[in-house]
């Protein structure tokens, strides 16, 4: 089953709720009618509802093409790509005769293996094999042949759908729901992947506009498009259309791009919306921006520091070779020598031809040299010659290439030079490969107010391919033209409790009341400046602004013993990061006399000069020390630009951060707040699994190595749910459910006994983020299955009630005041007000999920002033609910938690125990993963990648007494 498939059967459900799977596991439906808890509130969602023929059948048929003939493919061999697939489907609609053709025309392909025809396609006995002739690539090349079967592999009908979506009972409803509904999406999107201003992306989920380009700067642009998916809802099917980005790498000459990404030059390639004064390719910034400091040639040799960068960038992408009539287009794997130096090694076409084959020996001729210790004989080889890259381009090519520049080593082993490659497009930019100035440059254009969204989001809609003459059509599919309007309700705020008892509303600001429980006094400290001489704050500067951070903290509430660092050490600009971290730590447990013992640092404060450095800190703070330290890291720019009271505020900020790494806890939510948690009787988990991420990372079960993927599980260590401590491991890459979740979970459980003094928890609620919808169900088995093995293993008399809920981000049903005008209705942004749920009418037919949007929208802050967006809910689904809660009691607990995480005053999106273990799972990352060893070869590529390797590093970090394991040392 494809990956498709799976999630398309995922939003049906039908077959596992109320029923016990392999692993003895009920999937929970919903217990009531919805909840009644809060304020009524009129919106619309951009869902919109949609109409086909109820009557109409649908033959599905199974699509097996087969390469007969083609170039440089092998007959018979190796996958056909995505544009392949559309010219050969295409083609077999076109030859067929007009009977046929009329049915195919109006038919919806995948592209891979899946196609769905109106009415039952005219095939003798259900199958038939088509001779299908493209156009050779080049004139002097035969036709490409191939052969496409096509087998009818069911017929269903539509009106299953409006069945499914009233919860009435048929046979096989949700395999054949599932079905249909890709039938649907597929048809939606059949004319989308034609048109030739699109450029798919997502699996076809998302269409990027070719015209609607925006540079980001440093090689990057970024696309604008829609996104459409159909889904089934409690009050029938709908179309799910929203505004999709995203982020590609610029088309042209590669030596160009290159240039753009290093920032060696300005061009069109990397102009982007530098800010004032801001860093490389802005306007006004240094190196490549106008006005900037000279750069390097743009036909000068890559440093090793550039390829570096070339290598993290261009790993994975397209690009087209120009000294070829053919236009091949070829995956980059690395860089090479310079053009003078590379060598290769050709057939000497000058000299002796290869020997002919010998012919097979007898069985008895091979026994009997076999006795003999006598290899089988093989043709005599050729001979050959071996000459420089540049010289092979120009005897071969007649083309002149700079011998100085490095080739680009492309799949197979190619090596090209880089002035004989484009970049095509196509090639999307991983969100963690985005550099500070082309992340804030996508959030500029992308986050808009609700308006604004709203507006976008129906133009969307009006693009999608359903007018006249359209496949859809023939469908008789109708999309409303308005959003969907339906009720939602608003939750109060929870009340937080402070120190001294105090309960109040959670306040807006961080200098209010003193934390609720300081931390471990802070003693043994110190700071390390990591900028160069020139641009560093002087060091009776920076002890001033630690002054004023501790005398903030003791009006906190928190313990300070020393109110100034041991040392405050300086990086030369030139040294490896880890030598200052050294020094800081020696001077902590070396010759100090508050320090006899030789504790090691509790903390070290970093103030960093380029956000680039934050992961090699962290990682030298983890690795280079005796014992690994938690740090807390600031900006430079941003630390010493306040005064007086904002200086302050940034300080109150800074100490929430500090008390909970120093195990302490800044508030709790009132008891009230908090239905079906049970102070000293419930435990709360979180889980997260992070994959590794790039281009030319290997997709789970394709060749080549994947790399590992990094499983966090966050428990409580405490009977109120606000303090946690992490659990790490690696594991196969791109696996989805926690391989070794019982044994995260029993090492979890355990640090709470001690908390508890001992007394189990009667309740466990388990939220996990990052699990796709066609995921559901594998990862509920696998991993409540752990869970109870890890119950059973403290006590096997031990069976808490067990609640698994999955908390999903990535998708895009957005909700808009349906009377913006309202005031009521809306807060200062324009947004919805915080603590909006909704669980009826977009919700599944009856299965439990709900939307919770407990945050107010604002763009990220890294960017010169917060401006609003349209905020995201969040969809939580109970795929299990032992403790049998109610959707009120489910719905407050997520909304009261989201207003308790630790280093914010307002709520935050995500409940927290999740949010924690998505930080640790992508912090643990980039202790254990640099960027030199994601695109390095040979041993080094091999030993970043080994499990071994990798949970050595893990367990030095997060075992032991003296370890970040046992703190918040990641918020």
């Amino acid at each position: 089953m494809s990956s498709m498939e799976e999630e398309f059967k995922a939003m049906t459900l039908g077959s596992s709720l109320g029923t016990a799977g392999e692993s003895g596991v009920v999937l929970a439906k919903r217990p009531d009618k919805g909840g009644t808890l809060g304020r009524r509130i009129e919106l619309c969602a951009n869902l919109y509802r949609i109409k086909f023929r109820q009557s109409a059948s649908i033959a599905h048929c199974d699509v097996n093409m087969v390469v007969v003939r083609d170039q440089p493919a092998k007959p018979g061999g190796g996958a056909i790509n995505r544009e392949t697939s559309i010219a050969v489907w295409d083609a077999l609609v076109a030859s067929n005769p007009d009977g046929l053709r009329k049915q195919l025309q109006s038919a919806a392909f995948d592209n891979r293996k899946n196609a769905f025809c109106l009415g039952r396609l005219d095939l003798p006995n259900g199958v038939k094999v088509f001779r299908v002739s493209l156009k050779p690539e080049t004139p002097d090349r035969p036709p490409r042949l191939f052969d496409v079967k096509l087998q009818i592999a069911q017929v269903i009908d539509l009106g299953i759908l409006d069945k499914f979506c009233s919860h009435q009972k048929a046979a096989n409803m949700s395999d054949l729901a599932a079905t249909a509904i890709m039938a649907l999406d597929v048809l939606l999107r059949h004319g989308m992947f034609r048109r030739d201003e699109l450029v798919p992306a997502a699996g076809g989920r998302k269409f990027l506009n070719k015209l609607q380009a925006t540079p980001l700067g440093e090689g990057g642009q970024l696309l604008a498009g829609l996104f459409q998916s159909i889904r089934p809802t409690a009050v029938g099917m709908v179309l799910n259309a929203d505004t999709a980005f995203s982020p590609f790498l610029v088309t042209g000459k590669l030596l160009d791009v290159a240039n753009a990404i290093v920032g060696r030059m300005q061009s069109s390639a990397s102009a982007g919306r530098g800010g004032r004064g801001g860093g490389r390719g802005g306007r006004g910034g240094a190196r490549g921006g106008f006005g900037g400091s000279g750069a390097p040639s743009s036909t000068a040799p890559f440093n090793d520091s550039e390829l570096h960068q070339l290598k993290r960038k261009l790993k994975g992408a397209k690009v087209r070779v120009t000294h070829r009539v053919d236009n091949r287009v070829f995956m980059i794997r690395g860089f090479g020598q310079p053009a003078g130096m590379q060598v290769v090694s050709i057939a000497d076409r000058s000299g002796k031809k290869a020997g002919k084959r010998p012919s097979k020996p007898t069985a008895k001729e091979a026994a009997e040299l076999a006795a003999k210790g006598k290899a089988l004989p093989e043709r005599e080889k050729a001979p050959t010659q071996t000459m420089s890259v540049a010289d092979y381009f120009f005897k071969t090519y007649k083309r002149q290439v700079d011998p100085k520049l490095q080739c680009v080593e492309l799949r197979g082993g190619h090596f090209v030079p880089i002035e004989c490659l484009e970049l095509v497009l196509g090639t999307v930019i991983p969100p963690t490969k985005l550099t500070a100035n082309q992340a804030a440059n996508m959030i500029n254009v992308a986050a808009k107010p609700p308006a604004e969204r709203r507006a976008a989001i129906n133009a969307v809609r009006a693009d999608t391919d359903v007018g006249p003459g359209s496949a859809a059509a023939a469908w008789g599919l109708e999309v409303d033209a308005n959003m969907m309007k339906l009720v939602g309700r608003v939750l109060s705020p929870p009340q937080a409790v402070y120190s001294a008892a105090c309960a109040k509303p959670r306040p807006s600001v961080a200098n209010g009341p003193k934390f609720l429980q300081p931390g471990t006094a802070l003693q043994h400290w110190a700071v390390v400046v990591f900028a160069p001489p020139h641009q560093a704050p002087p060091e009776p500067r920076v002890r001033d602004f630690f002054r004023t951070l501790t005398t903030v903290a003791k009006g906190k509430g928190m313990r300070i013993a020393d109110d100034q660092p041991k040392s405050v050490v300086f990086w030369d600009g030139r040294e490896d990061l880890g030598s200052p971290f050294k020094r800081a730590c020696n001077s902590i447990i070396i010759g100090n006399t508050k320090n006899p013992k030789g504790v090691p640092p509790q903390m070290i404060f970093c103030l960093l000069n380029d956000v680039k450095q934050y992961d090699e800190v962290k990682r030298k703070a983890a690795f280079d020390l005796p014992v690994a330290v938690p740090t807390q890291a600031l900006m430079i720019k941003k630390a010493f630009k306040f005064e007086g009271g904002s200086l302050d505020q940034y300080c109150a900020n800074v100490c929430l951060k500090l008390n909970a790494k120093l195990g302490g806890v800044n508030s709790t939510i009132a008891p009230a707040d908090l239905p079906g948690f049970v102070s000293g009787k419930t435990l709360i988990l979180g889980a997260d699994v992070t994959h590794p991420t790039g281009l030319g990372t290997p997709a789970a079960g394709s060749e080549g190595q994947v790399p590992p993927s990094i499983a966090a599980v966050v428990g409580q260590v405490d009977g109120a749910g606000m303090q946690y401590a992490a659990q790490v491991r690696e594991q196969m890459g791109r696996k989805e459910f926690i391989t070794d979740l019982e044994d995260m979970a029993v090492k979890l459980i355990k640090k709470y006994l001690v908390g508890s003094k001992g007394v189990k928890p009667t309740k466990v609620i388990m939220f996990r983020d990052g699990v796709s919808e066609g995921q559901f169900v594998g990862v509920v088995w696998e991993e409540t299955t752990a869970l109870k093995r890890a119950f059973r293993a403290i006590d096997p008399k031990w069976s808490p009630a067990l609640t698994f809920i999955v908390c999903q981000k990535r998708h895009h049903v957005r909700f808009f005041a349906a009377n913006p005008a309202n005031k009521a209705d809306v807060d200062r942004t324009g947004n919805l007000p915080p603590g909006l749920v909704v669980d009826t009418s977009v919700t599944h037919p009856y299965a439990f999920d709900f939307y919770s949007q407990a945050h107010a929208g604002l763009k990220g802050e890294s960017l010169p002033v917060l401006r609003p967006c349209t905020a995201k809910p969040v969809r939580y689904t109970p795929l299990l609910d032992e403790g049998k809660h109610t959707s009120d009691q489910l719905q407050k607990l997520v909304n009261s938690l989201c207003f308790s995480f630790a280093r914010a005053t307002r709520s935050v999106s995500l409940v927290p125990v999740a949010y924690y273990a998505d930080i640790v799972a992508a912090k643990a990352r980039s202790f254990v993963t640099d960027d030199a060893s994601t695109t390095a070869s040979g041993a080094t590529r091999a030993r970043a990648r080994d499990p071994r390797h990798i949970q050595e590093k893990l367990d030095r970090v997060f075992k032991g007494e003296v370890a970040l394991g046992q703190t918040m040392w990641f918020i």
